[in-house]
């Protein structure tokens, strides 16, 4: 785990963000490793619990009972803030995939109380505000996250955020969202004080290489991201460049890569937590 801190100027009461990405559940998952995400995070004590999407690995899955209860578990503990990621709407095999929206799934984010499911939507708890912007399927599936496929995605939102209140930008996929951010100071997403995601799997390195590059070299590059880009700039851990966190993931190969999935036991569950603190420099 990383257990990073932030620090803001802000006037907020100390508080801690659980973060987890990638579950790619499916019918057959494994509940042991839920059980071990839900032993995590009650030891830690999280005030929220984020959620930055690819819940389903294949948008077509019907049982959805064991995740059903992982998030009811998720929810006696804090509120719980959802997004929803590619593999949530999108069904088939690798290499062909199809549009599909899961019905169940938004339904069942939607009904269990303090489980809140941002779909380009904002919710503000205790001076906090979460907002999840969700980029559409063509943009993952048919531009492969190409940067003026962003900038045509984001143009479609106008999130009103406020500036007394710390906001916390949750969006899957990071790979696009800082270059924008820097080079449109006026849209509202720049009132975000922490950008939350997931989706690149550490870029397809170890964390035992991983973390220590992000520590000590103030990088977060991987090797290789989805969209099949060499040494992605935004890929794992922490963002220097401005307050945010790629989480790696809680499966790193998905059920989908077929004989691949079966090495995913070699990877540790891990959830991070991230402490946002008053800057004790500016009372």
């Amino acid at each position: 785990m990383h257990n990073e801190t932030f620090y803001t100027k802000k006037n907020i009461t100390d508080f801690k963000i659980a973060l987890i990405s990638d579950i790619h559940y499916y019918s057959d998952y494994n509940i042991k490793i839920f059980q071990n995400i839900i032993k995590q995070i009650k030891k830690n004590k999280p005030d929220y619990i984020t959620v930055a999407g690819d819940i389903l690995d294949n948008s077509n899955t019907n049982d959805l009972t064991k995740l059903k209860n992982f998030f009811i578990e998720l929810s006696n503990i804090s509120p719980t803030i959802v997004i929803t990621g590619n593999h949530d709407e999108k069904k088939g095999i690798m290499h062909n995939w199809s549009y599909y929206k899961n019905i169940d799934l938004i339904k069942m984010l939607n009904n269990i109380p303090n489980v809140y499911f941002l779909q380009d939507k904002k919710i503000t708890i205790n001076n906090v505000t979460f907002y999840g912007f969700n980029p559409s399927f063509p943009y993952y599936e048919k531009e492969y996250e190409t940067y003026s496929s962003f900038c045509n995605e984001i143009s479609k939102i106008n999130p009103q955020l406020e500036d007394k209140n710390y906001n916390v930008l949750l969006i899957h996929s990071p790979i696009n969202i800082y270059k924008y951010l820097a080079q449109n100071k006026n849209h509202n997403l720049n009132k975000s004080d922490l950008i939350l995601s997931g989706h690149m799997h550490n870029g397809c390195l170890p964390f035992i290489i991983s973390h220590p590059l992000n520590k000590i070299f103030h990088t977060s590059r991987g090797l290789i991201s989805p969209n099949r880009t060499l040494f992605p700039k935004y890929a794992q851990g922490r963002i220097y460049e401005r307050d945010g966190f790629v989480y790696e993931g809680i499966t790193k190969l998905s059920h989908s890569t077929k004989m691949f999935h079966y090495f995913d036991f070699l990877f540790r569950k891990r959830v991070e937590f991230l402490s946002i603190k008053k800057d004790k420099s500016t009372t």
